[in-house]
């Protein structure tokens, strides 16, 4: 059986879900964020050893300042507590750029990532400002240093050094990575859902797993067998 070591989601449909029942769409954001606390639970218990949760986008700045406030306060919130982290076992690590975000957020991210860098259960890695054209950019600006522009020179040179992921999953019924781990998706499997992020289920996500693992992988070789 292929093992799955990093699973990575575009948590698309807050907004939406938000809208079908009349709320504003940071109600929505609010929603999506006890889904992400039950995947990170079913990935641990999945055995899955990285995540990366596509939270805020280089391009997300286009919305409106009550939804970018929201959704930064929401995030400074919940890392905040890093002490849940910690009990679980879960290592964060943030990709993404820190410019203009907010100095509250700031502290809490420097937090939760110094005091969960030993934990050892799961490495969830937050894409916060993050953009993987930029990403990829701001590599190349460091790997220029060195003159070494070899693949795994700039794989060191990635905001993280993390395996590719595995399986990117994308809720909310779009088809596309919008940015997302552009350098690090080449050979990823992709799996689109029609469902909101906030109404993710254990179901789908079991259901998605299976597909992964019946899914012949042979990075642009031939399976004999």
């Amino acid at each position: 059986m292929q093992q799955l070591r990093h699973i990575a989601f575009i948590m698309d449909g807050n907004g939406r879900w938000a809208k079908l029942r009349g709320k504003p769409r940071n109600y929505g954001h609010r929603q999506g964020l006890k889904t992400v606390e039950k995947v990170l639970e079913w990935t641990v218990s999945a055995g899955i050893p990285y995540i990366s949760l596509y939270v805020f986008s280089t391009e997300n700045w286009k919305r409106s300042k009550v939804e970018v406030d929201g959704l930064f306060s929401l995030a400074e919130q919940y890392l905040s507590n890093f002490r849940k982290f910690c009990e679980n076992r879960i290592r964060v690590v943030v990709s993404g750029s820190r410019s203009g975000l907010p100095s509250k957020l700031l502290k809490s991210i420097d937090e939760v990532v110094e005091n969960t860098r030993n934990c050892t259960q799961l490495t969830c890695n937050l894409c916060i400002n993050y953009g993987g054209r930029q990403e990829i950019a701001d590599a190349l600006k460091r790997v220029a240093e060195s003159g070494d522009f070899s693949v795994e020179n700039i794989c060191r040179n990635m905001y993280n050094e993390l395996p590719d992921p595995d399986l990117i999953v994308r809720t909310g019924g779009h088809k596309r990575l919008s940015n997302f781990l552009l350098f690090q998706s080449a050979y990823a499997e992709l799996n689109f859902t029609d469902t909101l992020w906030p109404d993710f289920s254990l179901d789908e996500y079991n259901e998605i797993i299976r597909q992964y693992m019946g899914t012949e992988r042979n990075f642009g070789g031939v399976n004999n067998q």
